[in-house]
């Protein structure tokens, strides 16, 4: 027999063994989803954001690339609801299994076996309790919160929940008790699975945390620890009104997030993406010069924060970044470029104080721009937003009244805060 022929065999039975192989993994989807079905439980093959769109704690409420696939829902033996969803983010990916609270709780968490704390949490570490034996890490924003949740009755609960699943991940996200890993392969295993964790919750909502309840969220995509901030995803509108450049074509966005911290400026950031297209000379495999077009793919992250009223032209960066007004600090003018139309005006918003603080809290690049002030960011990223959103904020809130008098306004917009504001 001949390779060609060999290499023909080989080819046909690799093709039949993928149908083959394709045919069983639906007929087990199928099987899979009416036994789900039998339990009275409903099976959503691509489900939309809103069932995760009030969830704000690790794995949500981080990243920018954010999906969710199959989803369990239904409710337990006593009548409470319960969801089991697939989620991904660039930061994380598996499945989520949860239920319901009678109250929206703050964040608590609550991770044993030896397993590691969710990416992105931020949280004092508590002493784990007793009752819940070695390898337990306790996490919450009040130590004395830890202590009202972790009763005996409940670290109970959790050692048997533990005993079958010794990583268990435990977490308070709102109104929902959120466990990761689920063993949602096993019909079997799930139904006893998410009546324990029924169990935990009926637990939590016994206990008298009536003064713990925390506001309502709103029912979109928003940010760990910035409740203010939303993903919104796609807004071309942006092209038309913010400093993207303009050269190109075929030009989108994408990530668009909205939103501000506290009292602070609000902002939009995301990725505007477009293309070019060049001509470039070549040499064929016969020696003849040829020409071909050639597509290149760019993209830049833009940030800018809208200022309470237009705002003379001013840039600050640093020194590399031009010579600039000289100050009469030696100092600042070794590390930071200032430029402006006026330099009244920029001697006026960059005082000694706010020198002072320029230097010990440097930002990426800036500039006014009307009414936005543009930051010149490398990536688009929470950090990025987070710590320049603080900085404009402590650079605002040093600008001298008389300054935001004599641009129209009564007094100013952005009043000193009490503690420093100091970008992390």
């Amino acid at each position: 027999m001949s390779a060609a022929v060999v290499a023909f065999v080989m080819v046909v039975v690799l093709g039949i063994a993928g149908v083959t192989w394709g045919v069983i993994a639906i007929v087990r989807r199928q099987q899979y989803i009416k036994s789900l079905r039998d339990r009275g439980w409903t099976f959503v093959n691509s489900p939309t954001f809103e069932p995760v769109a009030r969830l704000g704690n690790p794995p949500f409420g981080i990243g920018f690339h954010r999906r969710t696939d199959d989803q369990i829902t239904g409710w337990t033996s006593t009548g409470r609801p319960f969801q089991v969803i697939e989620y991904g983010s660039e930061h994380w990916s598996g499945w989520v299994g949860m239920v319901t609270l009678s109250r929206r709780l703050p964040e608590l968490w609550i991770t044993g076996g030896q397993t590691q704390p969710r990416f992105g949490v931020a949280v004092t570490g508590v002493p784990s309790p007793a009752q819940l034996g070695p390898g337990w890490q306790i996490g919450a924003l009040v130590p004395a919160y830890a202590d009202e949740v972790l009763t005996p009755q409940l670290c109970e609960r959790l050692n048997a929940m533990a005993a079958g699943q010794p990583g268990l991940n435990l977490s308070i996200d709102g109104d929902q008790l959120v466990v990761l890993d689920p063993p949602r392969e096993e019909v079997d295993l799930l139904g006893p699975w998410l009546e324990q964790l029924a169990g935990v919750a009926a637990v939590i909502d016994a206990l008298p945390l009536d003064h713990r309840i925390e506001p309502e969220r709103p029912p979109r995509l928003s940010f760990y620890r910035h409740p203010d901030w939303h993903w919104i995803g796609v807004d071309d509108s942006l092209l038309q009104t913010t400093p993207v450049t303009r050269a190109g074509h075929a030009h989108r966005t994408s990530e668009v997030i909205r939103g501000r911290d506290g009292d602070g400026p609000p902002f939009v950031a995301f990725n505007h993406h477009w293309k070019t297209t060049r001509t470039e000379s070549y040499t064929d495999s016969q020696g003849r010069s040829q020409t071909r077009t050639v597509t290149d793919n760019h993209s830049q992250a833009l940030l800018g924060f809208q200022l309470p009223t237009r705002m003379p032209p001013l840039q600050v960066g640093p020194r590399g970044f031009g010579g600039g007004i000289s100050f009469e600090s030696g100092a600042f003018n070794e590390q930071f470029a200032v430029h402006a139309q006026d330099p009244k005006y920029a001697y006026d918003v960059i005082h000694p104080r706010q020198m002072e603080y320029l230097m010990a809290n440097p930002g990426m690049p800036f500039a006014f721009t009307d009414h936005w002030a543009w930051f010149a960011v490398s990536q688009h990223s929470q950090p990025t937003i987070a710590h320049s959103s603080i900085f404009l904020r402590g650079f605002l809130a040093r600008i001298p009244r008389f300054v935001w008098r004599n641009l129209g306004l009564a007094e100013a917009p952005y009043p000193p805060l009490e503690t420093p504001a100091t970008p992390h």
